[in-house]
C-alpha cells in the first residue's frame, strides 16, 4: 500500500530485528535515531517514541543522533530522557545535527536527565555497547553509530552488530531491490535496512523524523533489535 506523511503525527512503526550474537540470554534493545526536535513537526516525536517503548519494554534505549536541531529543543530532549529512563536504561550519541547544535549542550541535557553518553563510556553487560570505535576485545560488541559509512571500519574493528540511523530511509522510496531503497540507493551505498560483511551485521533505521518533513512509503520508524 502506498503511504505519504507530512511532518510527524503518525505512531512510530516498530520494526522488529533479530542479530545472532551468542548471548548466554536473549537481550532487547530499542534503537531510536534522528528525532529532529526543534521543530513544531516534530514535537510529537517524544510521546510516540515513549508509546513505542512502553510497549516493547527493552532493556536499553539507544539514541542514535541527531537528537535536536536547535538549542530550544535541549529542555524537550531531557524531558524525553528522564521519561524514558522509567522504562529501560537511555544511552546517547551525537549526529551530525548535535554537532551543529553543539555536542558539549547535547551531552549535558542527555547526562542531566539521568542518560549515559556513549562515547564517553560503553555499556558493559552480556554485551557490550560502544559509541565510538574502539580495538578488538573479548566478548561480543555492538556500535551504536550515528552514520552507517562507519560499518566497513566497525567490521575491521572486530563488531558483531551495527546500529545507525542518518539517511532517513532516503524519505521517498519508488522501489525495493535486494533489501535496497531507491532512488536513493543510487546516490549512497547504505540507503537499506539490513546489510551483512564478514560475519557483522549493519542495520539501518529509517529514523522518527526528518528536517524535511516529506516522506512517502518510507515510514518512520524504530528498530527493536532481539539479540540472542
Amino acid at each position: 500500500m502506498l503511504s505519504f506523511e507530512l511532518g510527524s503525527f503518525r505512531p512510530l512503526r516498530v520494526r522488529v530485528e533479530r542479530a545472532r550474537l551468542n548471548l548466554p540470554a536473549p537481550v532487547r534493545l530499542l534503537y531510536a535515531s534522528d528525532l529532529h526536535l526543534g521543530h513544531w513537526w516534530t514535537a510529537p516525536v517524544p510521546g510516540h517514541l515513549l508509546v513505542a517503548v512502553r510497549a516493547t519494554r527493552p532493556a536499553a534505549v539507544l539514541l542514535g543522533g541527531d537528537l535536536t536541531d536547535n538549542l530550544a529543543a535541549l529542555p524537550a530532549l531531557g524531558a524525553l530522557v528522564a521519561e524514558l529512563r522509567t522504562v529501560a536504561s537511555v544511552y546517547a550519541v551525537p549526529g551530525n545535527h548535535d554537532e551543529r547544535v553543539g555536542v558539549g549542550a547535547v551531552r549535558k541535557a542527555v547526562v542531566e536527565a539521568g542518560g549515559h553518553w556513549l562515547p564517553d563510556r560503553p555499556a558493559e553487560g552480556a554485551v557490550r555497547i560502544d559509541g565510538v570505535l574502539s580495538p578488538s576485545s573479548a566478548g561480543p560488541r555492538i556500535l551504536c553509530a550515528h552514520a552507517p559509512s562507519v560499518f566497513p571500519a566497525a567490521v575491521r574493528a572486530g563488531y558483531d552488530l551495527v546500529l545507525a540511523g542518518h539517511l532517513h530511509g532516503g524519505q521517498c522510496v519508488l522501489a525495493t531491490r535486494r533489501g535496497r531503497q531507491y532512488p536513493a540507493a543510487w546516490f549512497h551505498r547504505w540507503h537499506g535496512l539490513r546489510f551483512a560483511d564478514r560475519g557483522a551485521t549493519l542495520l539501518v533505521s529509517r529514523g522518527a523524523a526528518d528536517t524535511f518533513p516529506l516522506r512517502f512509503n518510507c515510514p518512520r520508524e524504530v528498530v527493536l533489535c532481539e539479540i540472542g
